[in-house]
């Protein structure tokens, strides 16, 4: 069932959805005919470009359609898609694409267009994707004359355009893509702080689709008329593991949002019928903050998968009250993943879950806890959390070769090192505590911020905080605490009020000794708190 190319697994039900709806994008709906016909041609456009297995093209795509049809059009020919920001700026974009070996760039006009020059100087091949590709002559025409921005950089002698792979004539491409082949090489920071490139496999995201569709209440149908919100971006392995894969895989609509907008979210909810979305924490805290976010259509919401980053009991106690309050029974189900594994490894569900824990492992993968040494620890006892799945990666890309750098062989399997300090429970849940990285030295003593952030998160009038261990004159590492309050509250207040709650529910460690009020926290390009950009 999974050992097969992505876009195999996609099309594997195509006779039952042809005709149904895949995409939602700028009030259009394409339907599955349509986007297997314009993956098929820019598949054919690829050959023509001198495309092979095994070569690799860089997608830095936001949430368009043209993302989508040129992912699986990449995969169905056996090259490796290079899954790239489209915000970062250009030396990061040209270091990931020569460090890749990359032959041809997917981007978009508007984002591209400051740096075209430097890359067609560079001698990158290019090919331009707009918004406007899926518009009518007409709109094209607003959407080109009167738009916000416009393109000026963009030489149309120098490059080639998306609008062109979709009028290329289709031809047979034969079948050359295997399970364990590299289908997508992802850019993480892996289990330290320097950037790593995972090689990641077609079975990994097809085991990934085919667990994450198990876990729905209603099971594996096929989601005929049901859609869900594409806000993940396909750079970011839960996005193209979920928002995009399992949903396109099982029937789903896809709604597409671009670009990221708490408000814009919660219009298409109310618009469309949402009944699964995916998210980090950032997002779904934007989305309960909507005056707007209320109504009969939250009841249309069946799941709310959430990841990436930790899930505080404030935030989720927010979003279920709120879908509560009008007749639903979603509620914000925490999971846990990494990119390292294709993005889901576990996940609450309606009749497994526990509160503080980030679900049980999903279909055959296995969770460990093992110690300093590398020893497994009994069930209960916290160590660093080791994964073995059929989703976890072929190794990092170094050079022209794969690593097997946080990889190891236990009781006859392929474990991967997680860098996150955790552990599992006797009824198999596991408990995500603190990213190894992120463990502070206070006075010789383990500190653990997210401890911290849990009590702080519950407190009225904080929105949302970060802790974590700055130095100090004369003790070395206390804890600071970033404080976002909400609008009108007393923030001297505030700050009183939670020291007091970390007085008597914190150690003298892990209680922050300095506190600073922020507009906003900063955040990571993949929606984290950004802990490190803080002093």
């Amino acid at each position: 069932m999974t050992n097969k190319s992505m876009y195999d697994f996609l099309f594997a039900n195509y006779d039952e959805k042809k005709d149904d709806v895949a995409v939602c994008f700028l009030y259009k709906n394409f339907s599955y005919r349509f986007l297997k016909n314009e993956i098929d041609k820019v598949a054919c456009f690829l050959v023509e470009q001198g495309i092979k297995k095994g070569d690799v093209v860089t997608v830095a795509l936001p949430n368009i359609p043209s993302s989508v049809s040129v992912f699986y059009a990449v995969n169905k020919i056996g090259a490796i898609a290079n899954m790239v920001h489209p915000l970062v700026p250009y030396s990061l974009l040209k270091e990931k694409m020569l460090q890749t070996n990359s032959k041809l760039l997917f981007a978009f006009d508007l984002l591209l267009d400051g740096f075209f020059k430097q890359l067609v100087g560079d001698g990158f091949k290019v090919v331009v994707c707009r918004a406007n590709d899926y518009l009518t002559k007409f709109e094209s025409f607003f959407y080109t004359h009167f738009g916000k921005k416009k393109c000026k950089n963009i030489d149309k002698t120098k490059c080639m355009f998306f609008a062109d792979a979709q009028k290329t004539k289709l031809f047979d491409i034969k079948p050359c893509v295997k399970g364990d082949d590299v289908a997508v090489i992802m850019h993480s920071s892996g289990t330290t702080d320097k950037s790593k490139s995972a090689c990641l496999t077609n079975e990994g995201f097809n085991y990934v689709a085919n667990n994450v569709i198990n876990v729905l209440p209603w099971g594996n149908k096929l989601g005929k008329g049901m859609a869900s919100l594409a806000v993940l971006p396909a750079f970011h392995a839960f996005g193209l593991g979920v928002s995009t894969h399992t949903i396109l895989s099982f029937g789903y609509q896809s709604v597409m949002i671009p670009k990221y907008s708490a408000k814009l979210i919660v219009k298409k909810i109310r618009q469309k019928n949402v009944a699964i979305i995916a998210g980090v924490p950032t997002m779904f805290a934007g989305m309960v903050e909507q005056k707007s976010f209320k109504g009969k259509k939250l009841k249309k919401l069946k799941v709310a998968f959430c990841g990436g980053d930790k899930l505080d009991f404030n935030l989720k106690n927010k979003f279920d009250s709120a879908v509560e309050r009008y007749g639903g029974t979603c509620v914000l189900s925490e999971g846990y993943g990494l990119t390292e594994a294709s993005g889901v490894l576990c996940v609450n569900t309606r009749n497994a879950n526990k509160q503080g824990s980030v679900g049980k492992p999903v279909g055959d993968t296995v969770v460990i806890a093992f110690d300093e040494k590398g020893n497994p620890l009994p069930n209960g006892e916290p160590g660093e959390l080791c994964i073995s799945s059929p989703a976890v990666m072929k190794g990092y890309l170094q050079g022209d070769k794969i690593v097997e750098t946080g990889l190891f062989e236990f009781d006859d399997k392929r474990f991967v090192k997680t860098g996150d300090f955790g552990y599992v429970d006797e009824q198999g849940f596991v408990f995500f505590k603190q990213r190894q990285k992120r463990i502070e030295k206070v006075s010789g003593v383990n500190v653990f911020p997210a401890e911290a952030e849990q009590v702080i998160s519950q407190i009225d009038g904080v929105k949302t905080c970060c802790v974590k261990g700055v130095p100090h004159a004369t003790k070395g590492v206390v804890m600071k605490a970033y404080i976002v309050a909400n609008d009108g509250v007393d923030v001297n207040g505030l700050i009183c009020k939670i020291k007091a709650e970390c007085d008597v529910k914190l150690d003298k460690w892990t209680q922050p000794k300095i506190y600073e009020i922020l507009k906003d926290l900063p955040l990571t390009p993949f929606g984290k708190v950004d802990y490190k950009s803080l002093r």
